[in-house]
This record gives structure tokens, sequence and C-alpha cells, in this order.
């Protein structure tokens, strides 16, 4: 495996990071995972976005606009064109004569910058629904959910959870409402007066991440409800599903144990998988014809893609 690691392509075994980067440290650092099909990457601009406001609220100055030529970089070195990639970038490690572990960021640090791309499942692989088992845990995290931050000793102890109770994956609840799974976002179906009505956890009713998979889904589907869900709905629903970059959508089958509906995927979950594909079909041809316009017919290449 080749990486990236500060503007350089080099094997993993040759990677090398100051062991005094406050990444490793403290966990000062925020990241993104991203998905390529075809050698495109589904909705960079929207990556891009949220990687710019988590440097931001981190006051990290780097460069978010960077990942895209970086991400093309890297899936080339690797000869991957269907690929999860992931970029990570902390605050570096503090220079020559300054205190090496301080609390408050000692200045004269410059971002330390990683990513790696491994293969994954191809658009036409991913039309096959996925089925898990979960269980629902207490959130044991902090209040910046929004932050996509490298530290996730949160969802390590969430998932280990999971495992303990032989579980695939846990869906985190605090406070009597729904949360995330350790991740990836939460929709579900609930009965309603004229049929199923399908939500998901709103940004601002309890610190949770604003998935790129999740906007995609919500510009595409304005029918599912963006509001508060009280664990009493997640546990009564008729479907759940969680998404995110490699999960895609993925149907939660078994839920503490119990199974969700009839114990199989649903038509919700189908309509939501089929929806995404569709949004990123679309993506993709609509970069395919701006491509032909500007270069011709020459071959495509691992370009950015944003939605």
């Amino acid at each position: 495996m080749l990486v990236h690691l500060n503007n350089q392509i080099v094997p993993r075994d040759q990677a090398r990071v100051d062991p005094f980067d406050r990444g490793f440290l403290m966990g000062d650092g925020v990241y993104e995972g991203l998905r390529a099909f075809d050698g495109r990457i589904v909705a960079m601009d929207y990556h891009v976005e949220r990687l710019r406001e988590g440097l931001k609220a981190l006051s990290i100055e780097y460069d978010a606009g960077k990942m895209a030529a970086m991400t093309d970089r890297l899936l080339e070195a690797n000869g991957l064109r269907d690929a999860f990639v992931y970029w990570q970038i902390t605050r570096g490690a503090p220079g020559p004569g300054r205190q090496v572990r301080t609390r408050v960021p000692d200045g004269g640090m410059t971002p330390t910058v990683f990513g790696y791309a491994g293969a994954a499942s191809s658009l036409k692989e991913a039309r096959t629904l996925q089925a898990r088992a979960a269980v629902t845990v207490q959130d044991p995290r902090w209040k910046l959910g929004q932050i996509k931050s490298i530290s996730l000793l949160g969802s390590v102890l969430c998932a280990m959870q999971a495992d303990d109770a032989d579980a695939d994956d846990a869906i985190i609840v605090n406070n009597g409402l729904l949360a995330e799974g350790t991740a990836s976002n939460v929709v579900i179906a609930i009965d309603g007066p004229h049929g199923a009505r399908i939500v998901t956890p709103s940004l601002e009713s309890t610190p949770i991440l604003a998935g790129v998979t999740r906007r995609l889904l919500l510009e595409a589907m304005p029918e599912i409800e963006n509001r508060p869900v009280r664990v009493e709905e997640l546990m009564s629903a008729r479907e759940v599903m969680v998404t995110g970059s490699l999960t895609m959508v993925t149907a939660i089958t078994v839920l503490n144990g119990r199974p969700v509906g009839d114990g199989r995927p649903g038509p919700i979950a189908k309509k939501m998988l089929d929806t995404l594909l569709d949004v990123i079909q679309k993506e993709h041809a609509g970069k395919e014809v701006g491509a032909a316009r500007e270069g011709g017919d020459a071959a495509p290449r691992a370009t950015r893609s944003g939605a």
C-alpha cells in the first residue's frame, strides 16, 4: 500500500510521523472518509466543506481544497478506482524549543497530512442491500459531535460494547434521543396516519456528525423528516437504516436481539439505497459530460466529483 504523508507518496512501512505530533499525543486533528466509484469521489465539494469547517473549529490553518487533487494522486498511485479514501490532518508537532505536550498549542507547527486508500465495492456491487444486527448504547462521548475529530475513543468503546453483545454495530442514544451509529447516521421508518414516515435525528437535537451521505439523501428525498427522534420511536420502528460513505444504506434487521419489522431489509431501505445510487450515477454522468467537453475523448481518470 502506498500512502500520502505531507505531500509525499511513500510505501506504508516508510511513513514516519513525529512522536510529538499532537494527533498522536492528544487526538488533536480532524479526518474525512471519502468514497470513490470508478475513480470519482462522491460529493467531493461537501467533504471539502466539512473538512474546512472542522479545521476552522480547531483553528488549524490548512487549505481543505487541496484534498481533491491529493485524492486523485493517491488513487492513481495505488491503481484504485473503487475505493475508500481516508484523510487525516493534525495540528502537527511543536518546533525546536517549543513545549512538546501542552494543552494550549504553542505555535510554530505545520499540520501533518496523512491519507490512504483501500479497495471497496463497485457501484454495481453496492446495489446489494446489506443487513446488520445492532444494540443501543448510551452516548459516552463529548458535546462536539459535529466535528469529525480523530478522537474516536467514545465510538471505539461503543463498538466494543456491541461486539460483546454479538452485534455488528451500536446505535447511540443520548438523554432519551436517538443519536447515530458508531460510524454512520441513522434513519428510521415509523408508522404514520397515512403510511410510513421516514425520520432522522436533526443535527441540533443531539451532538452528531453531519454525514455527507445523510446530506445527499435529505436533498434527494424531501419526505425524510429532519427532527429530534425519541428512543421510543427507534424501538418501535418498522425499519432502521444506517448511512455512511462505506455503509451506503444498510438495514438494521435485529436491534437488541429482537427483529426489526419482519427481520428482513424493507422497502424504505431499498428505496433509500436506490435513490443514493441514482444520485451518485447522475453526479458522475454530469462530470463525464463536462470532462468530454473540456478534453475530448480522453480516457477518464480519477477526477474529483462534487455535489
